[in-house]
């Protein structure tokens, strides 16, 4: 290909993307990024990219972060086996030291300045911080003892809407107190649904490791590429541990009025980018 045809389908890739760029100018995605994501540096590199493009040309973003793979490591190098209930981390007194040491201290601290980096005004956030976050404590769905581990009682919109509406980008790591100002692990997915229905999002977005959400999760051929909320809540029990957590938050945001969901592989480079700017898209897609 020579060099006119090579600037030639460039551009041509630019005039795509132009009514997307228009249509989603000032408006809020929440994007949820998995701890997959963030272990591999090429990858975490390649996502700020996506972030900071997206922001640049006048998209609102919040991100929300996991951590999963990263706590787990800590937790087996301390002596601590990871336990998981329903795709919920049992979290003891010992454990949620590990679990904010690594979420807030590590992987937020290390997204923030790549962000940063990429051209954005990256605001590192714990649940504590600005009140963002409340939890009360949580139980497994058959009553199973949890130890530190909360789910969302409360979120101070105003505190995103302040920092989106000067400029900033807020990144969330989902750690949060309950009413006792007890530190508590809150799952990533269920806090990226909350916040998004909560500020009133247009989109939330999940980056994580699988394609999409399978009809057959053996069978590649059965990737759905849309179906309705009241679908995915009809089929979530039958989910599988990882996904249930992303399926029921997303029925939840788009309940509380939030556009639409997706679930992208994080591993495709400019993933974010692609289903957001091009005709095509990507992955699977949840509408109201």
């Amino acid at each position: 290909m020579s060099t006119t045809e090579l600037a030639s389908q460039k551009a041509g890739t630019l005039l795509e993307a132009l009514p997307y760029i228009r249509a989603w100018r000032g408006r809020t995605i929440v994007v949820k990024v998995g701890g997959e994501a963030l272990d591999d540096p090429a990858l975490a590199a390649l996502v700020a990219e996506d972030l900071a493009l997206l922001t640049l040309v006048g998209s609102r973003a919040v991100v929300v972060h996991g951590g999963g793979p990263q706590v787990s490591e800590a937790m087996r190098n301390a002596g601590i086996e990871p336990e998981f209930i329903s795709g919920l981390r049992v979290t003891t007194d010992a454990a949620i030291e590990i679990v904010q040491q690594v979420l807030v201290g590590s992987i937020n601290a290390a997204l923030v300045t790549k962000l940063c980096s990429a051209g954005l005004r990256a605001v590192g956030l714990s649940g504590a911080d600005g009140g963002l976050m409340t939890v009360d404590p949580a139980v497994g769905p058959g009553g199973e003892v949890l130890g530190r581990v909360g789910e969302i009682a409360s979120i101070r919109a105003d505190v995103l809407t302040s920092l989106l509406d000067k400029g900033f980008t807020p990144v969330i790591a989902t750690v949060a107190p309950d009413a006792d100002g007890r530190t508590m692990n809150v799952n990533a997915d269920a806090v990226a649904g909350a916040i998004a229905g909560a500020i009133d999002a247009e989109k939330l977005v999940y980056l994580t490791n699988v394609d999409g959400l399978y009809g057959d999760l053996g069978d590649k051929g059965s990737l759905i590429s849309e179906l309705k909320a009241e679908e995915l809540r009809a089929m979530a029990r039958d989910l599988s541990e990882g996904m249930r957590p992303k399926a029921l938050s997303i029925v939840h945001a788009l309940d509380a009025g939030v556009g639409k969901a997706h679930i992208l592989d994080g591993r495709v480079h400019h993933a974010l980018l692609l289903e957001i700017f091009t005709d095509e898209g990507i992955g699977t897609q949840v509408l109201p």
